[in-house]
This record gives C-alpha cells, structure tokens and sequence, in this order.
C-alpha cells in the first residue's frame, strides 16, 4: 500500500509542470453507492465528503474524504484524464477518466469493524456552471483489498467545486 501512495503522490507532484497553468479548487461530494458483500444483499450507503484538488487543461489530481453512517470513512487519491476536449468543441463539458486509491474504514451489520484499502476506475462529466464553479457527475468502481467478505463499492457521485 505504501507504494501504491507514494506512486501516487510522485504522480501527482509531476502532472504540474512550471509551463502548465494550474488551477486549484476545494469542494463538497454527495455519493450514493452499492457496497457488495459476499453472501448478503448489497448494502447502500450514502456518504458527504470534502475534496481539494488541482487542475490543468488536461489532468485533475484530487484527495477526497468521505463519510457516511455506521463508521463508513473514505480517504482517497483520484487521477483524471480529461478526454475529448478539442473533440467535443464545448469547453463547458468535459468527459475525463480516472484511477483511484485509498483507504477505508467499514462497520457492516453485524458490527465487524475492518479497515482496508480500494483501488478502481472512475468516469464523469464536468460541467463548467461559472469561471468559478463546476459541478461533476462520476461513476466509480473500487476493487476493495484486505477485507473478508467486502468484495467492491460502485456508485455515483455529485460534486460541486470552487476555484480559487
């Protein structure tokens, strides 16, 4: 897991070149997504998060931490490639794709306390509202590690974020 950070972080640290403009934001998540757990129904959770990210022309490195009921907490590091802009011709809409790591820390109905870590893919749409602001609509799926019976999360998720 160790390596896994730190790839991400060198990663992170060598997107913003000094010639690319960078444009950092913070903001706020709403995410509904199904938990499968081995040999029960899928479980739904509702989580809010906060994000803090930067963003070039063509990626977005962004730290996420999500929480929800019962202990349910996601710290997580998501890399996105911003797809089809010249293509699309509408600067406003921008589809991206991603990679995504982190940890997570689950109680589930039986009250089995676990942590572990996730790594998965992610998709969206973001959507400039203002010079300022843009909202994000994305679908994730995380492969969860370290966990007995927890096999994956997917789900959606709305964003809001604000550029300073």
């Amino acid at each position: 897991m160790l390596r896994v950070i730190v790839l991400f972080l060198f990663i992170f640290t060598s997107l913003f070149s000094e010639d690319a403009e960078e444009f950092p934001f913070i903001g706020v998540t709403v995410t509904t997504q199904s938990i499968d757990i081995q040999n029960v129904t899928n479980q739904n959770e509702t989580a809010i998060g906060i994000r803090y990210g930067r963003q070039t022309v063509d990626w977005r490195t962004m730290f996420s931490a999500e929480f929800g009921s019962n202990g349910y907490k996601i710290f997580a590091m998501e890399i996105d490639k911003i797809l089809m802009d010249d293509i699309m011709g509408m600067p406003e809409f921008r589809p991206y794709l991603g990679l995504t790591v982190g940890s997570i820390h689950f109680e589930d109905d039986a009250n089995t306390d676990s942590n572990g870590y996730f790594y998965g893919l992610n998709a969206g749409l973001i959507i400039y509202a203002t010079d300022n602001i843009d909202a994000d609509l994305s679908y994730h799926y995380h492969k969860v590690q370290s966990f007995e019976n927890l096999d994956n999360i997917k789900g959606g998720t709305f964003s809001l974020h604000y550029f300073y």
